[in-house]
């Protein structure tokens, strides 16, 4: 009976999300997003002191997506107050100057809002980058792996074949501008941003043709940068900057 019931609400849920709050929950992660990706990235690059900055923004924007929707969703109370401890964790971490520890905590912030996003059907283009963030943190983990993460030379090919043509649909796929607030100019830098991954992965590939680990090692350094330039059009920096600047 717990199960059926389980099911009926979440298909229920299904329909009210479908019919009238699709877009309105997905502006409100948009919104989130670009609070939680700076410091996200600040915390990947290792720079505390911006990162400092930024966590205003991020915690008064979380707050706002709470109080929104915990009620709406009481089946994803739990969900909610492990970002939370997720949250406060990486705080904490970052105001040890430990952004590594942050970044950590702050991936399963990530991990648990695409959760939600999962389980209630709302599609959201930054989860296909956020998936494709691992797909490339995997080929640098294994070129720089003497073992290469126990895989086969025919596996790893077969993963960096993969991520390159996972890269090829998500530059194709179709992206609302409107929602992430991508003026002509902002649409303009997305694609050059694109491209700059394109011929970072083709490089990497090039380097894996010779079998080379000490080239492959090197190439695979740009792979996460290249990533990182296309992931911060999706931030909102200077908000987050000025937020910090009125407390």
């Amino acid at each position: 009976m717990k199960l059926l019931a389980r099911i009926l609400l979440l298909s229920g849920f299904t329909l009210f999300w479908g019919n009238c709050q699709t877009m309105e929950i997905r502006k409100a992660m948009v919104q989130f997003d670009q609070a939680f990706l700076p410091v996200l990235l600040y915390a990947h690059e290792g720079d505390s002191y911006q990162a400092k900055r930024a966590v205003f923004f991020l915690e008064f924007k979380w707050h706002q997506l709470k109080d929104q929707y915990q009620n709406m969703l009481p089946e994803e109370g739990e969900t909610f107050d492990r970002i939370d401890g997720w949250l406060g964790d990486a705080y904490y971490a970052i105001d040890a100057n430990n952004p590594g520890l942050a970044a950590n905590q702050l991936e399963h912030v990530k991990y648990e809002m695409m959760e939600i996003r999962h389980r209630y059907g709302v599609a959201y283009y930054l989860d296909g980058l956020y998936a494709f963030q691992s797909d490339i943190g995997l080929l640098h983990e294994a070129a720089n792996d003497e073992m290469l993460c126990l895989m086969e030379w025919g596996e790893f090919e077969h993963l960096l074949r993969q991520t390159q043509a996972k890269w090829e649909a998500l530059c194709e796929q179709a992206f609302d501008a409107e929602l992430y607030e991508f003026d002509a100019k902002k649409q303009q830098q997305l694609k050059e941003e694109q491209r700059v991954m394109r011929e970072a992965l083709s490089q990497f590939a090039e380097a894996a043709s010779y079998a080379n680990r000490l080239d492959l090692a090197q190439a695979s350094s740009s792979l996460q940068p290249a990533f990182f330039g296309v992931l911060k059009l999706f931030g909102s920096f200077e908000t987050s900057q000025t937020y910090f600047a009125l407390q």
